[in-house]
């Protein structure tokens, strides 16, 4: 059992002596010293300090974000999220970061109102960064202290599920949002173009702005994407995907005299600031350009393309995660089955 001991200061010591292991932190308040020595004899029990280093006295939570986004490969999303936990709760010491850490920096972003599936986004970046500390640089921490926080959201019945998007834009609304784009002449990127080409290849806008001409193979009418984004492959995933429909015709003539470099060369965030603001200008409600890989993959299993073709052309690998960007309906179904008759 472990020794809590009230210190002249006022501060609070907890002392462990268990299994030939010896350790002792001081703390400002009695409930960190009982989380911190509940959470280390937890982790003897399970032999989880085999092997690891006690962490310096000044390693910060801070520090190690810091070297974990400097050596590991991260998405823009995971970056942001560790950076704010770094601005909150970074000043911890990797010594006495505990699981009251973690639930208080929970706490903080339920009482502003943060929804469960973003507070579990926090937490699932934290606990990669806590893993690699632990398996890679072998410092002495717990690696569930994120996991366990993660399992207490659902415990108290608030749900970490996002909430699936299911808005696909109308012929009208890109009609719309295309004239305006075309009664502007100072616009330097050609946006109708993008978006017609977005509506029928499926691909993201910022695939669609890396695409380079000699990637493209003219006779297969195909392209090789280069760095596709994978949630679950982080390492380089380069994939050749089918030019359809429309999107064959449209690169075709904007590769038309070049033999090199980017199909379209703009900015992809400048291309989607263009976009917001011509939505905002038509009055349009709630439509993002990723909707628009939404509607493409649509369109494609209305045509009666199976899942595993389709499934070609939006690089999806796991099949079921299709259903989200699929928005088919009831009068789907009669148009399916009055085909059938027929």
């Amino acid at each position: 059992m472990a020794t809590i001991t009230k210190l002249p200061s006022g501060k609070w010591r907890a002392q462990v002596r268990r299994k030939g292991v010896n350790k002792g932190r001081t703390f400002t308040r009695k409930t960190d010293a009982v989380g911190w020595a509940a959470d280390l004899e937890r982790s003897l029990e399970g032999g989880r300090t085999a092997g690891t280093i006690q962490a310096p006295s000044d390693m910060t939570l801070a520090l190690v974000i810091q070297a974990y986004l400097k050596q590991v490969e991260t998405g823009r999303t995971n970056r942001f999220n560790l950076e704010r936990i770094a601005s909150r709760v970074g000043g911890v010491t990797m010594r006495n970061l505990s699981a009251l850490t973690v639930q208080e920096y929970v706490d903080g972003r339920l009482a502003e109102g943060i929804a469960g599936s973003t507070i579990a986004g926090d937490l699932s970046a934290l606990s990669s960064v806590l893993k690699w500390a632990r398996h890679s640089r072998k410092i002495d921490i717990d690696p569930d202290l994120a996991k366990d926080a993660r399992t207490a959201l659902t415990t108290a019945r608030i749900d970490t599920r996002s909430t699936e998007r299911t808005r696909i834009p109308t012929q009208h609304e890109i009609d719309r949002i295309c004239a305006w784009f075309d009664a502007n002449p100072r616009m330097t990127i050609p946006m109708p173009t993008l978006i017609r080409f977005a509506a029928s290849s499926g691909m993201r806008l910022g695939e669609i702005c890396r695409i380079r001409i000699e990637d493209i193979r003219w006779n297969e009418k195909a392209v090789l994407i280069r760095e596709r984004k994978d949630p679950k492959r982080k390492a380089r995933n380069d994939q050749v995907v089918p030019l359809v429909g429309d999107a064959f015709d449209i690169a075709r003539k904007a590769a038309e005299g070049r033999t090199e470099g980017r199909l379209f060369p703009y900015n992809g965030k400048s291309a989607g600031t263009a976009w917001q603001r011509a939505v905002k200008a038509c009055d349009i409600d709630d439509l993002h350009f990723h909707d628009l890989r939404h509607l493409a993959i649509t369109e494609l299993f209305r045509l009666g393309l199976p899942i595993e073709l389709v499934a070609v052309v939006s690089g999806h690998r796991d099949w079921k995660h299709l259903k989200r960007y699929t928005q088919l309906g009831a009068a789907d179904v009669h148009a399916a089955l009055e085909g059938l008759q027929r």
